[in-house]
């Protein structure tokens, strides 16, 4: 057996893959950070694309480090509340792209991809709004809502989930030409591209659900978010994610690796 693939990256590579996925991050989190959202407050997630790619092309345990410092650099450099960001964000963002990282190392194809992405950034979503919640009520004496949680969890998802479903295929697509010759990408992809019947089905039910989840919370619980406009962008989030997840193989334009 081969001594470099048991023993896995070094620590410098390690700490290398750390601080990338963390600037990656934290410089995706600045680029939309004064971009207006539909509901008004927080900000748009379209930077998670970047660690969701290094997630799955390098060291899982890395990864979720450097995004949870990643996270909360951005916050500090928006001038976010940096306490909030240290307790909601940066564990959150380690659990997230953790599990993320591991399952889309387990099974490998572009369907569990799609299906990472919508399982455990909701659940990372989710674990951030707990904890917000939580925050505001013992810390800043604010009770909020319990719909808040829900609320900021769909908030989260409609730009984080879609992001994540496009961005990472088409960029595991435009580094292709860089794998095999970086100790940082060495666990770059190579899954099946093909459309088949059984990795569609897969893919659509993940975006349906993505789909279904968020659309409960604005039917039986409006007043966790806000109505207008921010269930048409929920709306057209739900469409790209159909739309996108049977195709991510195909974005990403990956060869069939034999077993």
């Amino acid at each position: 057996m081969g001594s470099s693939i048991s023993a896995g990256p070094s620590v410098a590579t390690k700490i290398a893959i750390m601080a990338i996925t963390a600037i990656l991050y934290a410089l995706g989190k600045l680029i939309t950070a004064f971009v207006p959202t539909p509901w008004g407050v927080g900000q748009l997630l379209v930077g998670v694309f970047l660690p969701g790619f290094m997630a799955v092309t390098s060291d899982t345990l890395s990864v979720a480090a450097g995004a949870g410092i990643g996270t909360f650099a951005g916050d500090f450099a928006v001038q976010t509340n940096p306490t909030l960001s240290l307790i909601a964000g940066v564990p959150a963002n380690f659990v997230a792209f953790l599990l993320f990282g591991w399952f889309v190392k387990k099974y490998k194809s572009w369907p569990a991809f799609v299906a990472a992405a919508v399982a455990f950034v909701t659940l990372g979503n989710l674990i951030a709004a707990v904890l917000v919640f939580e925050f505001a009520k013992s810390t800043i004496g604010i009770t909020l809502p319990s719909s808040a949680i829900m609320g900021l969890t769909v908030f989260w998802n409609t730009t984080s989930i879609p992001a994540m479903i496009i961005g990472v295929p088409v960029l595991v697509r435009a580094v292709r030409p860089l794998f095999g010759r970086s100790r940082i990408l060495a666990q770059f992809p190579e899954w099946t591209a093909s459309v088949g019947l059984r990795q569609s089905i897969i893919a659509v039910v993940f975006g349906l659900l993505y789909s279904v989840i968020g659309g409960a919370i604005f039917i039986f619980s409006p007043g966790s978010v806000s109505a207008q406009p921010g269930l048409a962008y929920f709306a057209l989030a739900a469409v790209v994610v159909i739309v996108f997840a049977p195709i991510s193989g195909v974005l990403a334009g990956s060869k069939t690796k034999a077993n």
